[in-house]
Formats: C-alpha cells, structure tokens, sequence
C-alpha cells in the first residue's frame, strides 16, 4: 500500500482509515441511538489488528463514541503496536447525564479532555487531535494557548477540527490553527472551496462521507434502507428516495463496484490524503483497500459521473 504524507506533517498514512464511531456500540443523540449495533468489543480487537496487517496505520475515534468506549477498544487493540500506528481522536461533544450529548470544546475542558483520551488510549501522545464541535471565535486564543501547551508537553503532535464550516476554517487558519482538517466530501458534495483551502496551506485532509450516507454505496440501488424504529435515521430519512442515485450505476467500469468508484473519486482530488471509511468488516475494508490500489479514474469516467450528478438536479 503506497502511504501518502498527512499535508505539512511529519506523519505518513494509509489512504484507507479505520472510523471507529460504528466500533464502539450505539452513540445517543438526544438520547436517541445512532443506529449502529454494538459488534462485540473481540471482535472490534481483532478487526482493528487484521487491518493492521492489511497496511492501514490510521485511525480516528472521539471521547464521545460510545460514550468513550471506541477509545477504549483502539487502545487496547494498538498495544505493544502503538509506534506503527498514526492515531487521531476529538474532544468536545461527550455523552453526559440521560444520554443527552454535551457540546463544550471551550478552552478549559480540553487539558481533562485530552488526559482522558490519554489514559483510554493506552499512550502517552496523540498524533492527531481534533475539535469536534466548533469552538466560539472569541475562544480561539486561548483554545490555541492551550493546544500549544498541550503539544510542548509532548502530549499531542498535530491539531486541528472536524467541520465543513468554511468561515471556521478561515478563522483557525488565520491563527495558524490547523495542521489537520476532517471534513466531509464526496462525488454529490464535493466542498470543493475546503479542499482548495486545505490544498493551498498544505493541510492534512482526513476525508469522511465518501458514502453520503449510503447514497453512493450501490447497496440501496434496488431499494430502500430498512432501519430500526428507534434508529434517528429513520426519521432523519424516512422519505428520501434512495434509489433515484441508482443513475451512477452506468457511470461503474468493469471491475469496480460503486463503493469502490466512490472512494477513489475522493483518493482522486488533489490535497486529499485518506478517508476514514465507516465499515464494520474485514471484507467492506478490503474493498476500500482493493480501490485505493486501483488507477485514477479517468475522464470518460468522470464524464459519467457528472452526467449522473446533472440528472439528480
């Protein structure tokens, strides 16, 4: 697997990277489970450790997955391997009394939050750490002052957020805030004007949402997601039509599944470094591998996509 340097840092990663929100068992909204079952803290271990000897080196979690028990479950998996592995987590929303979700990513919750996701992670530095919730402006000094401090100690090496909030991402860069971007994009929404951003300040870029929910994962082209009643998709999505994006089917080359035309796509935009993918199994990894090793799409390709993207309009 060719590793792709993470913008101006000095860290080098795997294009695929393991998202551990789906690994920790249900996350609450608004004491509303997200949806996702628990797979069982073995079999997480083991995922995490196969994956390892597939060449993936990253992973992303947050203090608020699971409640913290996805932080608990990638430091118990990366013992006696931490050095190989590039780890990035997210302090800020936390899961607080009723399940109700806590957004605080002030200046003075991020020393307690960062020594908790030390001590769950089994190490003693983070390689990435993220804003999860947006800070206030008038906060980014002396969230700044903080992070700095933080990373003098040795605690962390790289910092930056998770949004696509663009007016944010000017401030922080402003304030030489962001060595590291997660944001969404994907071929339905491509946040072109981050990208260009991040390309232009040479950011690291951790890409998320390539499936856009499972629009463009092909698996609902024939028909509907089913989802639990107490699943906040059900209600986030319940009348949209998902096999409308069935129109990129012809826009699939032989060989390619739509996940994989999906991914590589994402690989495909300059400034781009790896996408944390959301799978819950070795196979959906190995997909995500197997189109990360594939070429560059090609313009007749594109073309199709395109053409795709103007029928849905």
């Amino acid at each position: 697997m060719d590793y792709r340097q993470l913008g101006r840092t000095q860290l080098s990663v795997s294009p695929i990277c393991i998202g551990a929100w789906q690994l920790s068992g249900p996350v609450f909204f608004d004491g509303q489970p997200d949806g996702h079952p628990d797979p069982g803290r073995e079999n997480v271990l083991r995922l995490i450790r196969q994956l390892g000897d597939e060449g993936i080196n990253c992973i992303d979690t947050a203090e608020q997955y699971g409640n913290a028990e996805s932080e608990r479950r990638v430091g118990e998996a990366l013992q006696g391997h931490r050095d190989v592995w590039v780890i990035s987590t997210k302090f800020g929303y936390r899961v607080g009394p009723n399940n109700q979700r806590e957004d605080d990513s002030s200046a003075p919750t991020i020393m307690p939050s960062l020594e908790g996701s030390l001590r769950r992670l089994r190490t003693d530095y983070i390689d990435v750490y993220l804003y999860h919730c947006p800070p206030a402006l008038d906060d980014l000094v002396n969230g700044r002052a903080v992070l700095e401090l933080a990373r003098q100690q040795g605690k962390i090496r790289y910092y930056g957020i998770s949004t696509n909030n663009l007016a944010l991402l000017q401030a922080m860069q402003e304030r030489d805030m962001l060595d590291v971007v997660q944001y969404a994009s994907n071929i339905l929404q491509p946040a072109s004007e981050i990208r260009e951003l991040l390309l232009a300040h040479d950011i690291g870029a951790q890409v998320r949402g390539v499936m856009a929910q499972g629009r463009l994962s092909g698996k609902y082209f024939a028909g509907a997601p089913v989802w639990r009643e107490d699943d906040n998709r059900s209600n986030r999505f319940k009348d949209h039509d998902y096999s409308r994006y069935a129109v990129f089917a012809s826009a699939v080359p032989e060989g390619y599944t739509m996940a994989q035309v999906a991914i590589r796509w994402a690989l495909d935009q300059p400034g781009n470094h790896t996408i944390c993918m959301g799978a819950k199994n070795l196979e959906d990894y190995r997909t995500a591998i197997k189109a990360a090793e594939m070429p560059p799409l090609d313009t007749e390709i594109l073309s199709k996509l395109m053409e795709a993207q103007e029928a849905l309009k």
